[in-house]
């Protein structure tokens, strides 16, 4: 299957990092951190505006230093909401493909009580997936330190909308309790993006794929397996960590393409 890859960007240098992307085939996500959506305006966002009208793909995603959609402090969620609501803003003049949030679920924050969260993070997921499906772009949920995605997908029968997932191999080699298959079987044809990064299992050292302990082969596998072709960030922070990466990653596909070859 076709793959679209990405590779990370920043509004602070935008068009330096859309060249660069560009010129290394690549498509962009950009993070909006917190402290850049109080200034930033549609000059800002301009490079981004033209890039979606030359027909190319931008995914997008949104703040989760501090905030906690699901959280019990009415001050917290009323920041959160603000946080979103700007994302929102965005999202209306930019229109990417994807924008990919935090679910904000941590078992020992909430104290193992799974379901104090899911009722507290209803309301706020139902609105924003309501406002991205009218933009035509998907609310995805991407595993941080969730140790199986049980009440992701229950918090998406709740809802009942088209929520969807991104899945991310650095925090599932550091929180996962549950397979790999077991994670990809879970979100099956919801799973929309990947974010590609790798570590020892010890810290989120977001190294290039392939220099920790991640198994990419086996992801890329199971996902042709199962007809799943999310499209994929290289998600890292320098420019040299994501050209080492994006060489490895297409060495990955070529490999998988000779392999369906011979097995035809």
């Amino acid at each position: 299957m076709d793959r679209q890859l990405f590779g990370r960007a920043s509004l602070k240098n935008l068009e330096d990092d859309l060249l660069f992307l560009e010129s290394h085939g690549l498509f962009p996500e950009v993070y909006l951190p917190g402290e850049v959506l109080d200034t930033v305006g549609e000059k800002d966002l301009a490079p981004l505006v033209k890039w979606r009208e030359n027909g190319n793909d931008v995914s997008l995603h949104a703040p989760f230093m501090d905030l906690s959609p699901g959280g019990l402090d009415p001050r917290v969620l009323e920041v959160t909401r603000l946080r979103f609501s700007q994302v929102r803003e965005i999202v209306e003049i930019v229109r990417p493909v994807n924008v990919v949030f935090h679910p904000g679920y941590d078992r020992w924050r909430f104290g193992y009580q799974k379901d104090l969260w899911l009722n507290n993070s209803l309301e706020i997921w139902s609105e924003v997936v309501d406002w991205g499906d009218k933009m035509g772009s998907k609310i995805l949920l991407e595993n941080v330190f969730d140790v199986v995605p049980d009440h992701l997908i229950e918090l998406k029968e709740k809802i009942g909308k088209p929520l969807g997932f991104c899945f991310d191999t650095g925090h599932f080699l550091l929180f996962s309790d549950l397979s790999l298959d077991g994670w990809l079987s879970a979100m099956g044809d919801s799973l929309a993006e990947l974010h590609l990064h790798d570590n020892f299992g010890d810290r989120d050292s977001h190294l290039p794929i392939g220099d920790g302990i991640f198994d990419f082969p086996r992801l890329l596998s199971e996902l042709d397996s199962k007809g799943i072709a999310p499209l994929i960030v290289l998600e890292h922070h320098s420019r040299g960590e994501t050209i080492l990466s994006l060489k490895k990653m297409r060495r990955y596909l070529e490999d998988q393409r000779k392999n369906q070859d011979r097995n035809r």
